[in-house]
């Protein structure tokens, strides 16, 4: 490599900078699998790519891709990675709802994790199976290259399969006191049920409050939902503090994978607002499914 003589600003001769080469394995370096960042080419074109190229989107791209070329997007989505971002216009550190991208098939869909809420609890629960490692396996057909399923049309294609999801909300345990400064104040709970997923799956019901109990409040409260694409949708467990004069406040949720639901009776073991456990916090529910 030639590389130019340098002087100084009084003449004075400067060291050139020196070639460094190291030893690389050929064998150790065949097993390696580079992604290539890429700006997006459009749809057609992309599909003439190598799937080692990756896109990266602003979330208004890809909320715009989702709603009008949404059978596009997924299709794109079996054969490169996308990467999805929040706006810079986010100067609080606010997030997007990362549901939408996800029922694109999309890969790496990127929050921010200093803040907690409704957004942070859906990332979350899409992430609790597989060990919590940090990696699941999309729906088959998100993977099928020859789909033709479309998040704002689920009823066409594969992946549409009506489920009737049934709870029946029995009871709670233990909720704790949010007002710690009054000995006297206790929670006035609500639970809400609500279901992320494709357009037509979003959904959310609830339960009439209780005045003044935290301790074991009863509902027996049954909230019913259809959910047409089952293996996309989030189950979010809310318990909200009543207020008549502005409001809720949030006491704990939990949020599950539609798939990881178990039938029959159960606990549901509460988090906090930034995911940590709220032991011995529990709802005590029946779950249906047909």
């Amino acid at each position: 490599m030639a590389v130019q003589s340098l002087c100084g600003p009084h003449g004075q001769h400067v060291c050139p900078l020196q070639s460094v080469s190291s030893k690389l394995s050929p064998d150790l370096s065949a097993l390696v699998v580079y992604c290539r960042s890429v700006p997006f080419p459009g749809f057609s074109e992309a599909t003439k790519k190598p799937p080692t190229e990756m896109s990266s989107f602003s979330e208004s791209e890809a909320q715009r891709h989702s709603k009008e070329s949404g059978k596009a997007f997924v299709q794109h989505n079996t054969r490169q990675l996308s990467r999805i971002y929040p706006s810079g216009q986010r100067i609080q550190s606010s997030n997007y709802n990362p549901q939408t991208m996800w029922n694109c098939g999309c890969q790496i869909v990127a929050l921010n994790f200093q803040t907690p809420g409704e957004q942070m609890d859906l990332n979350q629960g899409r992430f609790l199976p597989n060990g919590r490692c940090g990696y699941v396996l999309k729906p088959n057909f998100q993977r099928t290259r020859d789909n033709t399923f479309d998040p704002e049309n689920p009823t066409q294609g594969l992946g549409c399969r009506p489920t009737q999801l049934t709870i029946k909300v029995i009871s709670a345990q233990q909720l704790p006191k949010l007002n710690m400064d009054k000995p006297n104040s206790i929670v006035d709970p609500l639970v809400r049920i609500e279901v992320h997923g494709v357009p037509a799956d979003n959904a959310k019901a609830e339960t009439p409050h209780i005045n003044n109990n935290g301790f074991n409040p009863l509902w027996n409260t049954t909230l019913s939902f259809k959910i047409l694409v089952p293996e996309l949708a989030l189950i979010r467990f809310v318990v909200e503090d009543h207020d008549l004069t502005s409001s809720n406040d949030f006491v704990g949720q939990f949020t599950l994978p539609f798939p990881s639901l178990r039938r029959g009776y159960r606990h549901v073991h509460l988090l906090k607002a930034d995911g940590s456990s709220l032991a011995p916090a529990t709802l005590f529910v029946h779950i249906k499914v047909s």
